[in-house]
């Protein structure tokens, strides 16, 4: 990137999700370089991964997962409406469901 400025680090979003990653991983991977932590990177990538995941490639749910002793990734993928599911080994596994449409306003009735 021009001006100085570095990419804080690098996102997976697969074109075709593999089922293996449902014991292995999750859909949405991203990694921010420790001189770029503690400024909303992370919480970034996974917001503007989310849309994609949902209404491009139609995964709905998203899992995410993180190591269990990684309390910062907890953070930002439960700010982003993961709902933990359970432990498998190390990993934690959060799903994020596509937000639902507001109800629009109803018709009167004639």
């Amino acid at each position: 990137m021009g001006g100085g400025r570095q990419v804080p680090g690098p996102g997976h979003l697969p074109a075709r999700p593999d089922p293996s990653l449902l014991d292995h991983g999750g859909h949405i991977g991203y990694a921010v370089r420790p001189g770029a932590r503690r400024r909303g990177h992370a919480t970034a990538m996974l917001r503007a991964a989310l849309p994609v995941a949902h209404h491009e490639l139609g995964i709905d749910p998203v899992l995410v997962t993180c190591d269990h002793t990684n309390a910062a990734s907890r953070r930002v993928i439960e700010a982003c409406g993961g709902v933990f599911e359970d432990r498998r080994a190390e990993k934690l596994r959060y799903w994020i469901h596509a937000p639902r449409p507001a109800a629009g306003p109803k018709p009167p009735h004639g």
